[in-house]
């Protein structure tokens, strides 16, 4: 928690003692609304589920990208679902994601969405989708979470970190590196090593074997 330097504050009362005039004058701190992302608490509260669950949150959240992606662009959807030791990959055939979009996702102070401020059966408004889905490897973590985005050609990796002194989160995006994703966006989420790990691994039949049902 940071103090905010732009309240002018008696020096007295900066020091927790009585202003000149007997009252009391409270302190007043600010805190980073980009902490919001960076603890298992505010992140349960953003995405409305425990972490047990958030493996599937974040399988959802990117199939509904894809989708969107897809759909926005009159494409046929064809999504690929990729689940293993390193964590969840969901690649698709959309138009990409632009570079000023992936830049903007490691700016946790503003929501970036092409959906905001449309009225329109998009799967989710919620602005902030791909900020959860960086900062949830982190949390479990507790130390670094990697993402990794390639988009027309070009590979972003993507690491999120915690100034535990300024309480204020360090995302790091590596040089670009060229990539054999030339056509749509594939997205990978890496899994810190744990229970969640783990779990991925048990459960990846389930996905490889999933086949729609036809309605009868």
């Amino acid at each position: 928690m940071t103090t905010d330097s732009t309240c002018a504050l008696p020096p007295v009362a900066a020091k927790g003692r009585p202003a000149p005039d007997g009252k009391l004058v409270r302190t007043v701190f600010a805190t980073s609304r980009a902490l919001d992302f960076c603890s298992q608490k505010e992140l349960v509260a953003q995405t409305g589920h425990s972490p047990e669950a958030w493996p599937l949150v974040c399988l959802k959240e990117l199939l509904d990208n894809a989708l969107d992606a897809c759909e926005e662009a009159g494409i046929a959807p064809i999504v690929a679902v990729t689940v293993d030791e390193r964590g969840i990959t969901v690649a698709d055939n959309g138009p990409g994601i632009p570079e000023s979009t992936i830049r903007g996702i490691t700016d946790f102070s503003v929501r970036v969405s092409s959906r905001e401020a449309y009225v329109a059966p998009d799967r989710g408004k919620q602005g902030n989708a791909l900020k959860t889905i960086l900062a949830m490897p982190f949390v479990l973590d507790d130390d670094c979470g990697k993402v990794q985005i390639a988009s027309g050609g070009v590979l972003y990796r993507i690491e999120m970190r915690l100034d535990r002194v300024r309480s204020a989160p360090i995302i790091a995006i590596a040089a670009p590196e060229p990539s054999n994703v030339k056509t749509g966006t594939s997205i990978t989420v890496e899994w810190p090593d744990s229970a969640f790990a783990q779990f991925w691994v048990r459960q990846r039949s389930v996905f490889t074997n999933w086949r729609p049902t036809r309605a009868a």
